[in-house]
């Protein structure tokens, strides 16, 4: 059995090695790869097949398959803070806290040269099924967001489950976009240029932000970035069933996060936790919404895109059709992964452009 240095350097080796290999020319990567799965005609690009194959042998630990929770999580942060590093090494970085709902939590600010002050800005929140994930598993995004958006990021740290269940990530979620509004000028943000945004279980987190200002509890933000988004807690969508095994995200892994941020079926419908079935559409931000195609949370994503579509909601969506779940913290290593952030940086940097005062 792997001790804790043991383990800390064959994490190093995987991200390493990882690098190396998704940069090989794609045939070489097709053949690595071995056949490809097709489903519906299509398959996945040979950065995603690679991925697949090395995750079947990677050692991290499963905690959904009883094992170490806090070994997942110090894993999960290193293989973060290892993919993250090297990118955009012009961006300068500061470390804080925020006074959370119950007690001060992290967050870290992200500021690229030449953004002037109070400039445009997002509010981001990390993935990784409100169990897992931190600041430094998403550093790389963070750092890729600010200097290709030319935005200051301001990465938010929230409680996480099982210690911390719903609606804990919710209510952290809210107050930290109220906070970040309420000392816009001390983080040199223009209050009238900030988004929200977030991947994963971040994604709906950022929603929720944006659900909230639409009722009227807090400021709208200019903007929503919600990449591969969890909207719907019941997971009966087809592509649940067509990617629940084998696609990096597994339907067993995603239930268990569910299972201990959500202790009761009950909520799985509750606005907070799915923003599908929130009624607040009126005054939504303009929106970006990022699925892929090899995504079992793809269709939960694209059902929440077309329902703000036919409410009128400005918006833009794209399907990365070969892509697999949680492109946003491999952009240090996967080059695919880099370029589908490279477009969300792009629909971020327009759509703040486009935004034109103060809403409340």
């Amino acid at each position: 059995m792997l001790n804790g240095l043991s383990r800390r350097v064959l994490v190093w080796s995987i991200m390493t090695g990882l690098r190396w290999l998704l940069r090989l020319p794609a045939p070489v990567l097709r053949v690595l790869a071995g056949r490809p799965v097709v489903v519906d005609g299509r398959q996945p690009v040979p950065t995603a097949r690679m991925l697949m194959q090395v995750s079947r042998f990677a050692p991290f630990d499963a905690p959904h398959r009883n094992g170490s929770l806090a070994r997942a999580r110090t894993e999960l942060n290193l293989a973060g803070a290892l993919a993250g590093a090297g990118i955009c090494p012009g961006v300068r970085t500061r470390e804080g806290t925020w006074p959370g709902p119950a007690g001060p939590l992290p967050l870290r600010r992200y500021e690229p040269a030449g953004v002037p002050a109070p400039g445009p800005a997002i509010v981001y929140f990390h993935g990784g099924g409100f169990v897992l994930g931190s600041l430094d598993t998403h550093e790389g995004a963070c750092r890729l967001l600010a200097e290709e958006a030319g935005v200051r990021v301001v990465s938010i740290g929230y409680r996480l489950a099982p210690e911390h269940p719903f609606p804990a990530a919710a209510s952290d979620a809210v107050a930290a976009f109220a906070y970040v509004v309420s000392h816009a000028a001390e983080f040199g943000i223009d209050p009238a240029r900030l988004a929200v945004g977030g991947d994963s279980s971040g994604g709906n987190l950022a929603a929720v932000v944006a659900h909230a200002a639409a009722r009227g509890e807090l400021p709208r933000p200019a903007f929503s970035l919600l990449l591969t988004p969890a909207t719907d807690a019941l997971g009966s969508s087809r592509s649940h069933q067509q990617f629940g095994s084998g696609f990096r995200l597994d339907r067993d892994e995603w239930a268990w996060y569910r299972d201990q941020y959500l202790r009761d079926p009950a909520s799985y419908t509750d606005p907070r936790a799915s923003v599908l079935y929130d009624e607040a559409l009126d005054g939504l931000p303009p929106t970006y919404v990022a699925t892929c195609g090899f995504d079992l949370l793809r269709d939960e994503g694209e059902a929440y895109a077309a329902r703000l579509a036919s409410a009128g909601v400005p918006l833009v969506h794209r399907r990365h059709e070969g892509q697999l779940h949680g492109f946003a913290n491999r952009v240090g290593v996967d080059p695919d992964a880099r370029a589908a952030m490279l477009h969300a940086a792009g629909v971020l940097r327009a759509g703040l452009a486009l935004s034109r005062g103060p809403r409340d």
